[in-house]
């Protein structure tokens, strides 16, 4: 037969204790895992981050430099040079060759370049509708 044996009460406790400790302790450990991986990706972030403000920096820079070469290129001088350089010959329009224009898309009133082209444009038409009076032999 067997003996009957009673468990105590210290050995239960002991193993409910050492079972807390346990779990604790692995708690504490997948935190701490947690945390190293999440430093790590910060770290490949902020290597990320900085490579790309570096990049960033170097083309505003090549931006700025470009920026200032072009706009030496626009001045008159470099222009006129330009021109020659490609056997160009470029004037400034005259005030009759201007015509300034409204937000509608219509030209403003009382200008001199457009009084001249509606001239010519009436001008064109009279000499379309001319009749000859000669007969062909």
């Amino acid at each position: 037969m067997k003996k009957n044996r009673k468990r105590s009460k210290k050995m239960s406790v002991m193993a409910t204790r050492s079972m807390h400790v346990g779990g604790v302790l692995v708690v504490f450990f997948v935190m701490v895992l947690v945390n190293l991986l999440a430093s790590s990706s910060c770290n490949q972030l902020m290597k990320s981050i900085g490579e790309k403000e570096r990049i960033l920096a170097k083309l505003e820079n090549d931006r700025a430099r470009e920026s200032a070469r072009w706009d030496a290129m626009k001045t008159s001088e470099n222009l006129d040079r330009a021109l020659l350089k490609f056997g160009l010959s470029m004037k400034y329009p005259r005030a009759d060759q201007i015509v300034r224009m409204d937000a509608r898309g219509q030209p403003k009133p009382g200008q001199l370049s457009v009084a001249r082209a509606a001239r010519r444009s009436s001008g064109v038409s009279r000499t379309a509708q001319v009749k000859t009076t000669r007969k062909v032999r």
